[in-house]
């Protein structure tokens, strides 16, 4: 079902992107805690936060080509995204982890995970566009 919201093969692409950032979120969050970056513990990780970032792609369609015709409208889409499903990952963590959350985490969360999207999203938005300009001829 969610495939099937997908618009190949830009949409496919961008997806993959955000499945990285997702990665290199959980990832880097390893690291810098000093944890182990193992497979399960990277999952036990990410599962809140992708299992938030799916649910709220259901509503916004972001890998859907009108979602991609204009740079602005995807970044748009992504903080409005991010900023809905981040307290959602959060809520969600918290009750599968049953760790508390803590306000400090939250903000740094939701800032460097928003940094890692709009990190790779940026570039994308702007070659997408760039590919999709009408050539012009002199």
């Amino acid at each position: 079902m969610f495939m099937k919201r997908i618009h190949a093969p830009a949409g496919y692409v961008l997806l993959a992107g955000d499945l990285a950032a997702f990665l290199l979120f959980t990832y880097y969050g390893k690291l810098a805690h000093g944890l182990p970056a193992t497979a399960s513990g990277i999952m036990e990780t990410l599962a809140p936060f992708l299992l938030a970032w799916i649910l709220v792609a259901l509503f916004f369609h972001p890998y859907r080509r009108h979602s991609l015709e204009k740079a602005g409208k995807q970044l748009l889409n992504v903080l409005l995204m991010w900023t809905i499903a981040a307290p959602i990952g959060l809520v969600i963590r918290t009750l599968w982890l049953g760790t508390p959350l803590t306000w400090l985490f939250a903000a740094v969360a939701y800032f460097i995970m928003l940094a890692f999207l709009l990190g790779w999203r940026i570039p994308f938005a702007i070659v997408y566009a760039l590919i999709r300009r009408p050539s012009r001829t002199l």
